[in-house]
């Protein structure tokens, strides 16, 4: 099933599913329960509801169907289509719709930031937050080493270990521009 950019735009800017999303891409495959524990601001209906639509529009598949006593409990997990879609994005060559997944990976990140700010009792130096911008030298192939290099480090912090408590969700964002042309 085709995805359409119009869909992917709307799970993006649209908070409650862009949330469930994010869930499933951290879990890989979860339940309404699993997403029910985690998302705590999302009620019941507007969680089911919303997972019946992204199933409808080819965002989420259904990997499994656990039997529960009398109710079967369905695993989600995300299409690989929608996965591939920047991957689309940039085989077409399309400029628009590049811009457009752009500006709403800004607009997750400055909600996020918006999240955490309208919390009552932040700590910026103690939650280890703060963002910054390097200007760096780097032919395409440098980039590329450098992004698989950023993947190596990433990935041992990409899956939370349940024996430490103290570890918290985060967003870690890398931006890369286009060349200055300048």
């Amino acid at each position: 099933m085709e995805i359409s950019i119009k869909e992917i735009m709307d799970c993006i800017v649209n908070p409650v599913k862009s949330q469930i999303i994010l869930a499933i891409q951290q879990k890989g495959e979860c339940t309404a329960k699993d997403l029910l524990t985690s998302q705590h601001d999302i009620s019941q209906a507007t969680l089911y509801r919303t997972l019946n639509r992204l199933v409808d529009s080819g965002i989420l598949k259904i990997v499994a169907e656990n039997k529960v006593r009398a109710v079967t409990e369905r695993v989600y997990a995300l299409n690989e289509s929608f996965l591939n879609v920047h991957q689309s994005v940039i085989e077409q060559n399309d400029g628009e719709a590049y811009f457009k997944l752009f500006t709403n990976f800004i607009i997750m990140l400055m909600k996020e930031f918006q999240n955490y700010a309208d919390t009552p009792s932040i700590n910026i130096i103690k939650d280890v937050s703060g963002f910054s911008a390097t200007p760096i030298y780097a032919t395409g192939e440098e980039m590329l080493e450098l992004g698989n290099k950023l993947k190596e480090i990433i990935a041992p912090y990409q899956t939370r270990n349940p024996s430490v408590d103290e570890q918290k969700i985060r967003i870690l964002a890398t931006i890369i521009t286009p060349p200055n042309k300048k």
